[in-house]
């Protein structure tokens, strides 16, 4: 049995891409799988018939990774993979796309507004800022398909709402602005084998006082509480809100949505779901799994039999 390791060089999260596919590699080693890293570039494709691999796991984020795109090469080449489809991974990495199947399904979403390129450059400026202003301050400002919260900034004034519009677009063409839900942040992770199942929800306390890309991936710079500190009936409702947003996007073998618990009202409000969460020594994920009982190569052999078993 080969595995192939499909690493997402070509990613803005190339470093995370990296990290996760060595934790991989040293579990397929445990497991005692034959294996081949396999970088996603432009001699993708002939690396990976040359490989004669049985199985991928993909090891990619953002762009080129869980966009849809090495997923409908696979399934073009016939070689079964772990995680998402195609249709999947590139719903979800869209935020937009996901906001608005959060809404048809009633799962609640901040409000947001989407702004392209296209539409910065023919709209009038205050016009823009003016329907920015109907949403409540703060305001988070992100691309729309990238992950690991790059080129996401907080603005609570509009020069800061201006920079963080700049920000976000040299990662996209099309960015999202939303409100900004003060609370505590929680991510659910969901393992998918056979029917659903979400792990032990886990509590994020970012010591720098915001989750973003160097407090994510830099060990010390963020607590991790499992379970996450909720009320029953709340603990239990983000469960089922993590398993429905997962379903909703026709998610497969695994996932991680990220959530935010209001103060004071203890609403949930889904923010995104990752379809390929990061494996790294800092990762929610594999921690998640462990909690639950599962440890990390014991993991990445569960989603390799299930994969071989969908064939």
């Amino acid at each position: 049995m080969k595995i192939g390791v499909l690493i997402g060089v070509k990613s803005s999260e190339k470093e995370i891409a990296f990290k996760t596919a060595r934790n991989i590699v040293n579990a397929l080693k445990l497991k005692g799988y034959d294996y081949i890293e396999i970088p996603i570039d432009e001699n993708v494709v002939e690396n990976i018939k040359k490989a004669n691999i049985n199985v991928a796991i993909i090891s990619a984020h953002g762009k080129y990774g869980e966009d849809g795109t090495i997923q409908g090469l696979l399934e073009l080449l016939g070689i079964p993979y772990v995680g998402s489809g195609v249709l999947a991974s590139a719903l979800a990495l869209d935020k937009t796309m996901a906001k608005k199947i959060f809404t048809f399904h009633n799962i609640p979403t901040p409000k947001w507004i989407e702004l392209s390129k296209k539409e910065l450059e023919t709209k009038d400026l205050n016009n823009i800022v003016k329907n920015v202003s109907k949403l409540k301050k703060p305001w988070i400002i992100k691309p729309a398909t990238q992950g690991s919260t790059i080129g996401l900034s907080l603005a609570s004034t509009e020069e800061e709402l201006l920079k963080g519009i700049e920000l976000a677009f040299k990662y996209d063409e099309n960015i999202i602005i939303e409100e900004y839900i003060k609370g505590k942040e929680i991510t659910a992770g969901i393992y998918d084998i056979n029917n659903p199942v979400c792990l032990p929800l886990i509590e994020i306390i970012p010591k720098t006082g915001f989750y973003d890309y160097e407090t994510k991936y830099t060990p010390g710079l963020s607590d991790h509480i499992i379970p996450a500190r909720l009320p029953k009936e709340v603990y239990e409702k983000a469960q089922g809100l993590g398993i429905l947003a997962h379903q909703a996007l026709g998610c497969r073998h695994l996932s991680r949505v990220d959530m935010i618990v209001e103060e004071n009202t203890n609403h949930i409000y889904v923010l995104e779901v990752n379809t390929i969460p990061g494996m790294t020594e800092t990762s929610l994920y594999p921690e998640a799994a462990k909690a639950f009982g599962i440890d990390f190569p014991e993991l990445i052999d569960s989603f390799i039999k299930a994969t071989l078993k969908n064939i």
